[in-house]
């Protein structure tokens, strides 16, 4: 990738995760990047292009993420893990969960199967805690958890912390 790409990418996101996709023109995402836009159809096609780009390459950083749990081997670590994901996004994580979750409601949702992998770890962990109905537990965590990633991206909660260890409490982490 260029550092033009490059730019672009990271002007396109931060417009997008801000504005939402369909309120923002090719044309502002090149001011913001300072390129031409003839530039953004060179390397992208159309603006469907570049956001396809950009879900893969926020759909790469948090497979590394994903991977680095799936390593794991102790159950209430991995649950650690995972908790804490919403609560430690740095600036490009959140400004791809907020184009994620702006896209689920604009457009058709996009796929996200890392998701999947993360819900199938966690119900791998409830087997091996032995909670009795492991696919309930794991889908009310996926909704508590992605609830956290949705408060820690519209406003940052002041209690925030606080959220954080009354999760690690509840599941005795």
């Amino acid at each position: 990738m260029t550092e033009k790409q490059g730019k672009i990418l990271d002007s396109a996101i931060q417009l997008f995760a801000k504005e939402g996709y369909t309120a923002v023109s090719t044309r502002s995402i090149a001011q913001k990047a300072e390129v031409s836009e003839g530039l953004i159809f060179r390397h992208f096609i159309n603006k469907k292009g570049l956001l396809q780009s950009l879900l893969k390459r926020g759909e790469e950083r948090l497979e590394k993420t994903i991977l680095t749990i799936e390593e794991l081997t102790h159950p209430k670590v991995i649950l650690k893990h995972v908790i804490s994901l919403p609560f430690n996004m740095d600036g490009n994580q959140k400004d791809f969960w907020k184009l994620y979750y702006s896209l689920r409601w604009q457009i058709n949702s996009p796929e996200l199967p890392l998701l999947d992998r993360l819900e199938n770890k966690v119900i791998t962990v409830f087997k091996a805690l032995g909670l009795s109905d492991v696919h309930s537990e794991a889908g009310a965590f996926m909704m508590i958890w992605e609830g956290a990633i949705s408060q820690m991206l519209t406003k940052k909660p002041k209690n925030a912390p606080m959220v954080f260890q009354v999760l690690i409490k509840k599941y005795d982490l």
